[in-house]
């Protein structure tokens, strides 16, 4: 029971898209000028790749409903976001409308998440639908036969009809009596105050469902005039409390402590209470270990690195807008780059910009003619191939690989141990036999060719080769001569306008920004 309980937070990973996802631009550490990236960007870039590659998918660990109502608050233009020639909006609403369909066999979960993304796509028929087929089913235990679990479906269900401002609709007596019945009262206890389910005799406390139940108490009595829920709430938050980490996280047994952690933001914003001001025995807030501690190197987020905490990531940065240190900075556009307006390149970054794949310097600048570094292409490759992150002895194979490995900065190291483990890069021969790295030297028109020569090959097999006829194909090093062969064969780059190649050139942001764009378009057709 227990497992099950757990699996909730512990949905298997999504696949991550190959497409759009790989300008992100390069990655950076906090204090190193750069891409200015918040947690927010990085959410919804995640969430953008999985739906790009997986199209919609009505669950949690998905990009459908509820993905969608949190995505409709951050101001992004999700026209853009197209699966299979499908948006967004339109698989959403075509979910929304088969689970009316059978909505007394739909999860009220399910159908409370449904109706909350039709109010975001403006569609009241049908979050009028839902809120009838909720009101039908709802009873003395809640919308869902009685059952241990069935308070996994029936507290979300509930704290969305707060959220969607219809809680006042269905049976408000009944809900209390529901919500406030469930709370763990019986000994003082670690689980005291909680609310989760029970396998017999032993008891389960469950920390999403603890503040949910929270969250719906306080839409129930916004006022506070009702005693018995104001003293459930303030029992309900102590047992939250009690579940904070030395890091600032929060999390209950085995939960994934990005998902807890976002809960917990939200609960207190809801509740008025400044998240920052809840600090560990450390002196950590959950604000803190949300910019800390939330994102991996690989561009997903927390232990399950799956959607559903991208998702939770977004909600709680959405909440703390507004903050001092706030993580969701203002969407940019291309043409708001005062060194973009008229760009050959301007096209491709305002796509990517409008999508909130890629962002520009501090000073309000893209910067298209900055040379892009060996650190800078692999994180893009990874970025872009998503292969899982970097393991220990990924790590150690770095260190073995590359003399210069202890030189290659902390925000670039996974990044560059995993481009060596999928044999993306490689190392640069010393006159004593080593390999270096050299990852802060810039990258070569032919360099970049190899490396996305690589991956085409990787992705789509083996490519016939396009002659190469540029006025300076004989300074093409022999090395290179087969990979821009293949790179250009799929339109991925091409040469200057005077017919050469130029392959000694470095490249520049834009450069690499409309290359990687183009490859993305084409991984995306397989």
């Amino acid at each position: 029971m227990k497992s099950m309980r757990l699996n909730r937070l512990r949905i298997a990973l999504v696949a991550m898209a190959c497409c759009l996802a790989c300008i992100l631009g390069p990655a950076v550490s906090p204090g190193r000028a750069g891409v200015s990236s918040s947690l927010a960007d990085r959410a919804a870039r995640f969430l953008y790749r999985d739906y790009i590659k997986n199209g919609m998918i009505n669950a949690d660990a998905g990009v459908g409903a509820y993905a969608f109502h949190i995505l409709s608050q951050a101001a992004l233009d999700l026209s853009a976001w197209v699966h299979g020639g499908i948006s967004l909006q339109h698989a959403v609403t075509e979910a929304i409308k088969e689970d009316l369909a059978r909505a007394d066999k739909a999860q009220a979960k399910t159908l409370a998440q449904d109706l909350v993304a039709a109010q975001a796509l403006g569609q009241n028929d049908l979050a009028a639908g839902l809120l009838q087929a909720l009101k039908k089913r709802q009873t003395d235990g809640g919308f869902e036969d009685p059952g241990p679990l069935s308070i996994y479906s029936n507290m979300p269900a509930f704290e969305l009809l707060g959220r969607a401002g219809l809680i006042g609709q269905i049976d408000t007596a009944l809900a209390k009596s529901y919500i406030l019945e469930r709370q763990y009262l019986g000994t003082q206890d670690t689980d005291y105050g909680s609310w989760g389910s029970a396998d017999g005799d032993q008891y389960y406390a469950d920390f999403m469902t603890t503040a949910e139940a929270v969250r719906a108490l306080h839409y129930l009595d916004p006022q506070k005039e009702d005693a018995r829920i104001q003293e459930a709430v303030k029992k309900g938050l102590a047992w939250i409390r009690r579940q904070q980490r030395a890091d600032g996280s929060f999390a209950s047994g085995w939960d994934d402590p990005v998902v807890d952690t976002a809960e917990a933001v939200v609960t207190l914003k809801l509740l008025g209470i400044d998240p920052a001001a809840w600090r560990s025995s450390t002196g950590k807030s959950p604000v803190d270990y949300l910019i800390s501690g939330a994102s991996n190197a690989d561009g997903s987020f927390g232990t399950s690195r799956n959607t559903m905490d991208a998702t939770w990531v977004l909600w709680a940065c959405l909440a703390l807008e507004g903050e001092t240190g706030r993580l969701l900075e203002p969407q940019t556009s291309a043409a708001g780059f005062r060194d973009m307006k008229g760009h050959w390149a301007e096209n491709a970054v305002c796509r990517l910009v409008q999508t909130g794949i890629v962002s520009g310097f501090p000073d309000g600048t893209f910067r298209p003619e900055n040379e892009v570094t060996r650190y800078e292409t692999a994180s893009m490759m990874v970025r872009l191939l998503a292969p899982g992150p970097a393991s220990r002895s990924d790590l150690s194979l770095l260190g073995r690989s590359f003399k210069d490995a202890r030189e290659i900065p902390g925000w670039a190291r996974e990044a560059v141990a995993v481009a060596l483990r999928e044999g993306l890069v490689a190392g640069c021969p010393q006159p004593d036999g080593t390999l270096v790295f050299k990852g802060e030297e810039p990258v070569s028109r032919a360099e970049l060719a190899a490396v996305i020569a690589r991956i085409i090959e990787k992705k789509c097999g083996k490519v016939a080769l396009q002659e190469l006829d540029f006025a300076d194909a004989g300074r093409i090093p022999v090395w290179a001569r087969g990979a821009v062969g293949v790179a250009c064969a799929k339109g991925v780059v091409g040469g200057y306008p005077d017919r050469t190649f130029r392959a000694e050139k470095r490249v520049t942001r834009a450069e690499a920004a409309v290359a990687f764009f183009r490859l993305a378009e084409l991984l995306a057709k397989r």
